[in-house]
């Protein structure tokens, strides 16, 4: 192959592996997601216990 085409190619991996970088830090993982939802639930939880009926104040 000629120098110009290898050139190319290198250039199109490159941003091959920019576009795999960028989709992995817009999208979630399972792993993460199930991360984030387990920490909501928490957050949700602890404000929840933390309020007071309108009835007792």
């Amino acid at each position: 192959m000629s120098e110009a085409v290898l050139v190319k190619i290198e250039e199109i991996g490159r941003k091959l592996d920019e576009l795999m970088n960028f989709l992995e830090d817009v999208f979630l993982t399972v792993e993460e997601y199930m991360l984030l939802k387990e920490t909501d639930e928490i957050v949700k939880d602890e404000c929840f216990c933390k309020l007071k009926f309108i009835n007792y104040v």
